[in-house]
């Protein structure tokens, strides 16, 4: 069942684009390649696996470039009319990135309501694309019997998918909605056997970010209650912790699920996260509470993925 209600935030306005970004970007599309390039020839030396080789390795976050991402896609996607579903667009954010694309619809959807956040982000919007269609709507990702099949081109997700409780049926509603030769499009993590895995975990120091993996049922609980008050807001872990909204499924399970859905790779991108071996390596941290957990799950703390229909 849906959650009820609008989860806007009492407080949530429009974000606000810095005078800095501006300065960032071509500094970072300029950069990035060369810095990632380094970063993939030493992290696949030492991380790649027969069953598990990505096409790009990231050393954190720096690299992991979002306007990079939306760039490649949109030269993946076939010529002409261009339908995007946002699947999990959260307030609204994520549908303005896909504008770059101007596609002719764009449905941003998601588990809880926004609907205050929705309507001023559709009064932005329409004056930035007003060719654009826009529609915002609530809806369980792996039931959405409002789209009849073969509705959209591309199917785009940004934090999501770490999030999906039975993933199989999802992609299987994503694969469903998309037109043959559609694309699938997927940034997600922390991943729930990383470092900070639950999207709270290291709050306090780099040596608690494995407390959701760790600690019994009691102690954890005080560890989250240490945050002080919670409010429902996309950009505090413990929401996600109080509707239990976790895959908790490693890099590989990932990429299998994919295949098992009938979607064919175009690209993946896994992020060796630093912090991870900050805390093996601390001399406060006994690592050896970790050996029952695959160590490359440990490790990686967000993906990309591209797929096709």
């Amino acid at each position: 069942m849906l959650p009820t209600g609008d989860h806007t935030p009492i407080d949530y306005t429009l974000p606000l684009v810095g005078a800095g970004e501006f300065l960032k970007r071509p500094i970072r599309r300029f950069f990035y390649p060369f810095y990632n390039a380094l970063n993939h020839f030493r992290l696949a030396r030492k991380y790649a696996t027969a069953d598990f080789q990505p096409d790009l390795w990231l050393w954190g976050q720096r690299g992991n470039d979002y306007e990079r991402h939306r760039r490649r896609v949109g030269g993946l996607l076939s010529p002409g009319r261009k339908d995007v579903l946002v699947a999990g667009c959260g307030t609204g954010r994520d549908v303005e990135s896909w504008l770059s694309l101007a596609p002719c619809r764009v449905v941003g959807v998601d588990w809880f309501s926004y609907e205050r956040a929705w309507t001023l982000w559709m009064s932005k919007l329409q004056q930035v694309a007003p060719a654009t269609e826009l529609r915002f709507e609530q809806a369980d990702l792996s039931r959405m019997q409002g789209f009849a099949d073969g509705s959209f081109d591309l199917v785009g997700s940004d934090a999501v998918f770490e999030h999906v409780r039975n993933l199989s049926s999802v992609l299987d509603e994503f694969h469903r909605v998309l037109r043959p030769g559609g694309l699938l499009y997927a940034t997600f993590g922390p991943l729930w056997f990383g470092w900070g895995g639950d999207h709270v975990s290291g709050y306090d120091g780099v040596t608690s970010g494995y407390s959701h993996l760790l600690l019994d049922s009691a102690s954890y609980h005080r560890y989250l209650d240490g945050m002080g008050e919670h409010s429902h807001s996309e950009h505090d872990g413990r929401t996600w912790i109080q509707h239990d909204l976790f895959s908790r499924l490693g890099a590989r399970q990932y990429l299998r699920y994919l295949e098992e859905a009938g979607f064919r790779r175009l690209f993946v991108s896994a992020i060796i996260d630093p912090r991870a071996l900050a805390c093996m390596q601390h001399p406060q941290f006994d690592a050896a509470q970790l050996e029952r957990f695959d160590r490359l799950d440990l490790l990686i703390s967000g993906m990309t993925i591209i797929y096709a229909r």
